[in-house]
């Protein structure tokens, strides 16, 4: 036994060096295990929590590895509410196992007891992001997934300027690049262009935009959206139209406040991407209650079964979309997950 404990540092510095080394594997095998989840929802009786279970260890392994990519090749600095972003990312990617397992173990109510604290804390962690770290329009996760194709591209943009810097040498009144005679290559494969430097992304580099008052109220109030829609339930019920209609209201004076910003206040590129997440997100009100079984339900059914009934082979997959829809309705599209 003492072998085996004495070996787990050592097992987990080979693992770090290895998913430091092979981003893109990690990254195949990651989607491995998250295709596992939807493999599993259906065939056993627990099927529900066991595949929220097995999703949710899927999205924390890809956390974990982002991390050890980050650290190892040192991408980006570390800002003073990454801990908090952390957290509150851990808790996104756990959120639904949570609550499945509570209304499991102690019934419906069991399950918005944990559903009100979860959304008060998570509505906390953001606004102190938002106010006292500085952070400007939150992400979702907040701590979104490494792009592991363009760290390898990056890796390689670096390579690149390493072998730029030790083959050439910079003329000091022009600023032209010449190269250096030792690392010429053989005459037959020389091409005679002058020497480029690899290209950057300079839109990546623009820093993200300070936000002004009206763009500091655009985002508290979609911070704050899940916790007034659980209010509102509690006072109207859950099938009610007043808690959808408040929601939706927040939601699209939050990205009307953003739109009507002066022209002068450009946003960066990741704060664009955000936004428009924000705005293509708002098709999911079809499928949330109560719009969704007053309108959408029977209207998604018939395409279903008319696709089943009319194309080739289709009756192999929208047959079982059909009949997973109502529980994956219940469990995923709910208005208070931001």
């Amino acid at each position: 036994m003492s072998s085996i404990l004495f070996s787990l540092p050592e097992l987990y510095m080979s693992y770090k060096n290895w998913v430091s080394q092979n981003p893109l594997v990690a990254g195949d095998f990651e989607s491995t295990v998250k295709w596992l989840s939807y493999f599993i929802a259906g065939r056993i009786n627990t099927s529900n929590v066991l595949s929220e279970l097995v999703y949710s260890l899927s999205n924390l392994l890809v956390l974990f590895n982002d991390r050890i990519i980050h650290s190892s090749r040192r991408l980006g600095v570390v800002g003073s509410g990454d801990k908090l972003k952390t957290w509150l990312t851990v808790l996104d990617y756990s959120e639904v196992f949570i609550e499945v397992s509570a209304r499991r173990l102690w019934g419906e109510k069991g399950k918005w007891f944990i559903v009100v604290i979860l959304q008060i804390f998570k509505c906390a962690g953001r606004l102190l992001l938002l106010f006292h770290h500085k952070e400007n329009i939150i992400q979702n996760p907040p701590m979104p997934p490494l792009q592991r194709k363009k760290v390898g591209e990056d890796t390689q943009t670096e390579e690149a300027h390493f072998r730029l810097n030790s083959a050439s040498f910079t003329l000091k009144r022009s600023g032209r690049v010449i190269r250096s005679v030792s690392a010429a290559p053989p005459a037959n494969c020389r091409t005679w262009k002058p020497l480029q430097p690899p290209n950057n992304n300079a839109e990546d580099d623009v820093p993200d935009h300070v936000l002004t008052e009206k763009l500091l109220l655009a985002e508290v109030l979609y911070v704050i959206k899940p916790v007034v829609h659980l209010c509102s339930m509690m006072f109207f019920g859950q099938k009610n139209w007043k808690p959808w209609l408040l929601a939706l209201s927040v939601d699209l004076t939050s990205l009307q406040l953003y739109k009507n910003r002066q022209s002068g206040q450009a946003l960066s590129r990741r704060q664009r991407l955000e936004l428009s997440r924000r705005s293509v997100g708002l098709l999911l009100y079809l499928l949330r209650s109560p719009f969704y079984e007053h309108h959408t339900c029977d209207r998604l059914q018939n395409l279903l079964h008319s696709l089943s009934n009319n194309l080739p082979l289709a009756r192999v997959v929208c047959n079982p979309i059909a009949q997973y829809i109502p529980q994956w309705q219940d469990t995923y599209f709910y208005m208070w997950s931001t």
